[in-house]
């Protein structure tokens, strides 16, 4: 009795072990993705321009007024800084009037590294002027890097350049202006004062000449400007390697990019993937039992790297030929050469041999009677190789003594008949035409005890119109009880009623199910087809499965 889950009773089918079996399914092209992205993470390295960057590290050290404590030296009266007012010196060498100073004195405007490309301005004192000196000033500053170091009174004043050399020298320029800057607001205060010093003066004069040169040559050197309310730590040394592009950091991003993307649209196609793949999948979504898996048939047997690279032209035709949606047939109706593969010499220990033995002993073991079993072979689409199964199914039932009848009930595209008997003088066709002229059909023997009945005969077309579940039909099955099994090879139910007419006349029907090709909606719909019919589905055969979800059985190292 067949059993068919609704569909809106499906379980969920995304388990870890479905993770695992998609994200080999999509392996290479996971492979080839990583590929790409570490590719473009490469080629972002390598043209690139690498930056260096430099830094100076300064205290903060502000000092109270002299001219409140008399006879003091001020330069001993500190004065505590809270964190609004360390963020209020970090603004501050970040100001335009500081970096203003560093990027005029060293004459940046021109530089190539922050204009860019050179422009022909017909008016260097025009608007294109203005705006280029702007845009090479935004540049600048967009370079300059402050940050205080943890909750300390530590600044570090970086610079980021294409030149590790010049990445130091502007550092320690910013900061000179930065000295720059302090030192001239305590020149004005001192200057309101009543009690300026004039050798006070002369120093704070001195040391503002010293820190502009500083700005100009980009060298700090060992000196310290007491004027200033901060004393430079450590001046910015040449940078030993770059910065800027981080490679570590790249390469991890495009890893981590890769993975997560990668295995992202694995998800969503999963997600959007309705066919059936693998035998949990047909039990699982269908509650329809699975008789068996059978691989491809092939005429290698794992022969291991040589089999693979002789094999690996064809395999990449196939690959490519299966993204075409009008695809000829490649196993099954057109693929004469594996109708027997089962019994003849190498298939005797081929996973698809073995996989079909398996087959024939879950059909052998269903037996509820010693009367014979008509046995058809239905498919849901045409290509899934429900000829070449049937027609092995056959060999091996005759194989195992018992007396076996194959025939072929696919009208339309009779491949067993243009294998085994070309020139068959009737067919069923015939027998279904001129029922009145009393045809009988001579059976073809094509193996021992193991007899064969064309679709056609020789020559002769197929009317389309025939009804192959007319009483001329069932006379023919009546007389096939005499045989041990019958095996009927029906068209695809996508392209004939034929099966719909003929499954009520059958002890039981096996589907047969395209792994990776035929989806879950489509073997349902045909399901409740047969349904309707009356017919009696035995229970379903995934074939053509990838290596990957062969069971232990088809595993097994071959002797």
């Amino acid at each position: 009795m067949l059993y068919l889950r609704p569909l809106n009773d499906q379980p969920n089918r995304f388990s870890p072990r479905d993770v695992i079996v998609e994200v080999l399914r999509y392996g290479w092209g996971l492979v080839l993705w990583f590929i790409f992205c570490m590719a473009l993470a490469i080629g972002y390295l390598v043209y690139t321009p690498p930056e260096f960057y430099a830094s100076t590290n300064v205290i903060l050290q502000p000092r109270s007024s002299f001219s409140t404590v008399q006879g003091t030296d001020p330069s001993l009266l500190q004065v505590n800084l809270d964190n609004s007012q360390v963020e209020s010196q970090i603004q501050i060498v970040k100001s335009e009037r500081v970096l203003r100073y560093v990027f005029q004195t060293l004459n940046l405007q021109n530089d190539p590294e922050f204009v860019g490309k050179p422009i022909t301005d017909p008016d260097p004192t025009g608007e294109l002027a203005r705006r280029r000196t702007e845009a090479a000033f935004q540049s600048f500053s967009d370079r300059v890097t402050v940050r205080r170091i943890g909750q300390s009174l530590v600044l570090e004043i970086g610079f980021r350049s294409r030149s590790s050399a010049r990445a130091a020298s502007i550092a320690n320029s910013i900061t000179a202006s930065f000295m720059r800057e302090q030192i001239l607001g305590k020149a004005v205060s001192l200057q309101s004062s009543n009690d300026w010093l004039q050798v006070r003066k002369d120093e704070v004069n001195a040391q503002q000449k010293a820190v502009e040169d500083a700005v100009r040559t980009g060298d700090l050197g060992q000196q310290q400007f007491s004027a200033s309310d901060s004393r430079i730590i450590s001046g910015a040394i040449e940078p030993l390697a770059k910065t800027y592009p981080q490679t570590k950091l790249i390469l991890a991003l495009a890893f981590a990019l890769a993975l997560l993307t990668g295995l992202g649209m694995i998800g969503v196609l999963h997600s959007l993937d309705r066919t059936l793949r693998a035998k949990r999948h047909v039990q699982r979504d269908l509650g329809l039992n699975c008789l068996g898996i059978v691989p491809m048939a092939t005429d290698s047997r794992e022969g291991g790297l040589l089999s693979f690279l002789i094999n690996l032209p064809r395999s990449a035709l196939h690959s490519l030929r299966s993204l075409w949606p009008f695809r000829s047939d490649e196993q099954g109706e057109s693929s004469e050469d594996f109708l027997s593969y089962s019994t003849s010499r190498a298939g005797t220990v081929s996973p698809f041999a073995e996989s079909l033995r398996a087959v024939r002993t879950a059909i052998m073991g269903r037996e509820v009677s010693s009367g014979p079993r008509l046995i058809g072979m239905v498919s849901c689409l045409p290509s899934e190789g429900k000829t070449t199964i049937a027609s092995n199914l056959a060999h091996l039932f005759a194989a195992s003594g018992r007396h076996t009848m194959l025939v072929d009930g696919d009208l339309r595209n009779s491949t067993l008949t243009r294998h085994y008997a070309p020139n068959a003088k009737y067919g069923l066709s015939d027998v279904l035409q001129h029922s009145e002229s009393q045809i009988t059909v001579s059976d073809v023997n094509i193996a021992p005890r193991l007899d064969f009945i064309p679709a056609m005969g020789s020559g002769r077309s197929t009317d389309i119109n025939l009804f192959i579940g007319s009483s001329a039909m069932q006379g023919e099955l009546r007389v096939m009880k005499a045989y041990d099994y019958v095996v009927v090879d029906l068209p695809a139910m996508s392209t004939s009623s034929d099966v719909k007419a003929l499954v009520p006349l059958l002890d039981a029907v096996v589907f047969i199910i395209e792994a990776g090709k035929t989806t879950s909606d489509d073997v349902t719909e045909a399901l409740e087809t047969l349904q309707q019919a009356n017919g009696k589905v035995l229970g379903a055969i995934l074939n053509k499965v990838p290596k990957r979800d062969w069971p232990t059985l088809l595993r097994r190292p071959r002797q």
